[in-house]
């Protein structure tokens, strides 16, 4: 079936042949696996292509009481996980802004968190993946093997993720306890993080693009022990899925310049400063409490742009440069990076920014410029959430692209597995 998708950004989109997973050994031409189509830009379909859609994959196969060890299909999303293991005291040791991703994106972006200071990515904490190659053979990877890190942030570009055996970790409660810092700067926020995250297992900034100086509301968080529960408050107490709904694409963009800077004042107002007791939901996915919320964009969409970079100064460059962005946002964050692994990580050590800007004919002009700092200052930007970058800026910023191209060619010879990101960086035809 012919069908028009776009990632979570809904820009840009592609034309494309839309098949179940069981369909995949059918067909010989270029085709990408796509999950919960949570990454923003054009990495989960192919145009004039095939892509082959996981869903299917929703089974539970086993989990070890001892070990926190669960194994489980590719199309499992981590909100199905969180649903099913947090009444038994388990959730997952990675897990990115949004619970609606599945474990085969999961992987294939490599996800990293509020924890990534300490406890790194997602793929960390996998012991094997199940992999279908292009000619039909299912190879099981361990993170021993060079192939595992290629397929971990190797963005689907190495076979198709069948099964995976994920740790999940042991927690003493489903709320958090948030201690909030507010600043008048972002640099004064940087100065908390920089001193205060390693004595936390969450640590993120949240910063005011509307501010002349950057405002900032620094959260840092850990699990609540039971002692520190209310006594009517239930230990484990798994939250439904969204209950609001932007039901259609509004005809013109909800998310303009008055709208930013109310949500962005709302938000600074009802984040004060001190200790707080949340439900994990409200500290993990804040956004997930509205389905389709990317629809406010109206429809030509939006651009998450991520970039990490090795240090502070670095940061605050870029940062006063988005200030100059024609467009602003209001959801804008920061945090510490650890070191990654594998040829196409997303990796530090560094400090990461990700925001969310309006699609326009300008905008994708001033961040191609912005791409270019990233570059000179040995930064690279997230493969997950990117929908403009291009082949010589992708060469210059992932050095290793030809030690992957190196490991796909020796199972993927054809060069089956092809995605528009892809053919838009130059990884393949």
């Amino acid at each position: 079936m012919k069908t028009t998708l776009s990632g979570w950004g809904r820009f840009p989109c592609g034309e494309t042949e839309l098949l179940p997973v069981e369909h995949v050994l059918r067909h010989t031409g270029q085709g990408i696996p796509r999950g919960a189509g949570r990454s923003y830009g054009d990495a989960s379909f192919r145009s004039k292509g095939y892509t082959f859609f996981t869903q299917n994959l929703r089974h539970f196969l086993h989990f070890n009481p001892e070990t926190g060890v669960l194994v489980v299909e590719s199309g499992v999303t981590l909100y199905e996980i969180i649903q099913t293991f947090l009444p038994r005291g388990w959730f997952p040791a990675v897990v990115p802004g949004t619970q609606f991703v599945t474990i085969g994106g999961a992987i294939a972006s490599n996800i990293h968190g509020k924890n990534h200071h300490v406890e790194g990515a997602f793929c960390d904490h996998v012991e094997w993946v199940e992999l279908l190659l292009s000619r039909g053979e299912v190879r099981r990877l361990v993170p021993s093997e060079a192939l595992f890190w290629a397929t971990a942030g190797g963005m689907g570009l190495t076979g198709m993720i069948r099964k995976a055996a994920i740790r999940l970790q042991r927690i003493p409660s489903s709320f958090v306890w948030n201690t909030t810092y507010k600043t008048a700067t972002l640099e004064k926020a940087l100065e908390i993080l920089l001193s205060e995250d390693e004595k936390y297992p969450f640590a993120v900034a949240w910063v005011d693009h509307t501010h002349a100086r950057g405002r900032s509301v620094v959260h840092l968080g850990r699990w609540a022990e039971t002692t520190e529960l209310p006594p009517t408050a239930k230990r484990y107490q798994p939250h439904p899925a969204e209950r609001l709904s932007i039901p259609f694409t509004p005809p013109l963009r909800l998310i303009n310049r008055l709208s930013v800077e109310t949500i962005a004042t709302f938000y600074w107002l009802t984040n004060p400063a001190g200790a707080h007791l949340i439900p994990y939901n409200k500290y993990f996915f804040p956004l997930d409490g509205i389905r389709h919320w990317n629809r406010a964009w109206g429809p030509n969409g939006f651009i998450q742009f991520q970039f990490v970079v090795p240090g502070v100064e670095d940061l605050l460059d870029l940062w006063w440069r988005l200030r100059k962005a024609p467009g602003r946002s209001f959801l804008t964050v920061v945090k510490r990076m650890g070191a990654q692994r594998g040829p196409l990580a997303f990796t530090g050590p560094g400090w990461t920014l990700a925001i969310d800007l309006p699609n326009t004919e300008a905008m994708r002009r001033f961040l191609l410029r912005l791409y270019d700092h990233v570059a000179e200052k040995n930064g690279l930007i997230y493969l997950t959430k990117d929908s403009l970058l291009v082949p010589e800026t992708f060469q210059a910023m992932y050095p290793s692209w030809k030690d992957f191209l190196q490991q796909k060619a020796a199972v993927d010879p054809e060069g089956r597995w092809a995605s528009d990101l892809s053919r838009r960086i130059g990884l393949t035809d």
